[in-house]
């Protein structure tokens, strides 16, 4: 039987020595900031043109893993892409992966959180092909109430409400989206929004669906139940790839009919 102490050295030496081959020494000495419990977490490497800001004891520093660390948005494309729509920004890490893995393309991003967009915009302050909306995505014009399941920062759903009230944000839709940037073609759509993405799918997506050539999507029907079966039962009017990666789905559309 293995010793749990030996066993836990084992898995220590593996994190420092993974930072290290990531990031170098600027990913132990952030390793350190996290062991260290610091009140403010700042990673600063030559991989991004800003430094990375993240609240510590937060889901940010999961975040900061899966997209930055684990690359969980790095995925084989058959192009360059030159338009990346992010919907569901959370912090922007998703974004700024892409702003950097691709400069000479355009990220559009979404985040309806306050507090999320201001640390997003902290984020990707100096990139000058980047726009961001504080709003909810949704397929119409209307008012969103942001609601906290209390499972950390990255969580946070929306619901659609008929009144406009103190606490609520504005509703933007991807044509909204595709008119205020003269869009002809959305290269990358990833899509982590908690549940909306079963409004998303269910009306008014066949202006901008039919010129999306990737979709990479995280699906929540641990949250709200038929997520995925509205997902698929309107990508199945459209021909497609499908693989997988971390917790996403990546669905490559070769040709539209619908």
């Amino acid at each position: 039987m293995v010793k749990t102490g030996y066993f836990k050295g084992f898995l220590r030496f593996n994190y420092i020595r993974n930072h290290y081959l990531r990031f170098g020494f600027k990913g132990l000495s952030f390793y350190h900031q996290v062991l260290l419990n610091k009140t403010t977490l700042l990673f600063d490497h030559k991989e991004f043109k800003n430094p990375i800001h993240l609240r510590p004891n937060t889901s940010d520093v999961d975040v900061f893993y899966q997209v930055l660390f684990n690359l969980e948005y790095d995925i084989p494309l058959p192009f360059e892409p030159k338009l990346i729509i992010d919907l569901g920004a959370n912090i922007g890490l998703a974004s700024v992966y892409y702003l950097n893995k691709y400069p000479n393309a355009t990220v559009i991003a979404v985040e309806p959180e306050k507090n999320n967009y201001l640390l997003l915009k902290e984020n990707t302050k100096k990139y000058t092909n980047f726009h961001s909306y504080n709003k909810g995505i949704w397929n119409k014009n209307t008012e969103l109430k942001i609601i906290d399941p209390q499972i950390g920062s990255w969580g946070f759903t929306v619901k659609e409400v008929s009144v406009k009230e103190k606490d609520t944000i504005s509703a933007i839709t991807l044509d909204q989206i595709v008119a205020d940037h003269a869009i002809h073609e959305i290269d990358i759509l990833k899509i982590d929004i908690e549940g909306a993405e079963m409004e998303l799918f269910a009306e008014n997506y066949e202006n901008w669906l039919k010129y999306t050539k990737v979709i990479i999507i995280e699906l929540h029907d641990w949250m709200r139940e038929g997520c995925a079966r509205q997902f698929f039962s309107t990508l199945v009017k459209y021909n497609f790839k499908l693989s997988h990666k971390g917790e996403n789905l990546i669905c490559y559309l070769t040709h539209q009919n619908a």
